[in-house]
């Protein structure tokens, strides 16, 4: 899980999951050299809403070999964008498994990403498929950088621009003793009556062992977290 960082103060007016009205449209040229538009028989839909702008990029595994570059792009905010697909057998010797990458540009999140296939239009008569995802974002506090659904043949991904780290409290992108020192402030405050000064994200990455409370009991397991990683450990919150 990664902290999440807003691109702007502007981004606060349009973390809605709600779909704005799409102001631009393109139709993607495929970086693969050896492209065939004979052969397209299949299409990928990217549409990006306002404050989110991403790189886009299809790759495929082939009996060729894995990973090879099909489109690759920069895909501004409120925009839609299509990719045309060729369509392989799928047998042994020709096939070709496309992966979709969008990686959103200026926030530090998880990329989604997504395999498909597309079948031969020759040999599969009415074949064409159709491949549409929409983005969204909104400002739910959620340890998941995004969440997918699939509705009528749609995927939709919904980012959650608050997200947190379990542990990272004073979100610095790693969980140390600084975060344990966070968590003795706060509860020294709050144990006064004070505002601790955490926002409601922080709050969430301090409550380590789930009891709703952040307290000397979080901070110790973030201490003891910090020292399996401190000495090449592999640390778990179980």
């Amino acid at each position: 899980m990664i902290q999440k960082k807003l691109l702007s103060a502007s981004m606060a007016a349009a973390v809605l999951a709600v779909m704005p009205a799409v102001n631009a449209f393109a139709e993607e040229t495929p970086v693969f050299p050896y492209f065939n538009e004979n052969d397209v028989n299949g299409r990928v839909t990217v549409t990006l809403p306002e404050g989110l702008a991403a790189k886009v990029s299809i790759t495929f595994d082939s009996p060729e070999g894995k990973a090879e570059l099909y489109y690759l792009t920069d895909l501004a905010e409120n925009t839609s964008a299509t990719f045309d697909i060729e369509g392989r057998d799928y047998d042994l010797y020709d096939y070709r498994i496309y992966n979709l990458t969008v990686a959103p540009e200026g926030l530090s999140v998880a990329p989604y990403t997504v395999s498909f296939t597309v079948p031969d239009g020759d040999d599969n008569p009415d074949s064409f498929k159709e491949y549409k995802y929409t983005f969204l974002v909104d400002d739910i506090v959620s340890e998941k950088d995004w969440e997918a659904s699939l509705e009528d043949g749609e995927h939709t991904i919904t980012y959650h621009l608050k997200s947190f780290t379990l542990g990272d409290v004073n979100e610095d992108g790693k969980v140390d003793a600084k975060d344990a020192s966070r968590v003795l402030v706060y509860y020294s405050a709050a144990s006064t009556g004070a505002d601790g000064g955490l926002s409601e994200s922080q709050k969430q990455a301090a409550n380590v062992n789930g009891d709703k409370l952040i307290d000397a009991k979080d901070a110790s397991r973030i201490l003891m977290y910090y020292s399996v990683i401190s000495t090449g450990g592999t640390p778990s919150w179980d």
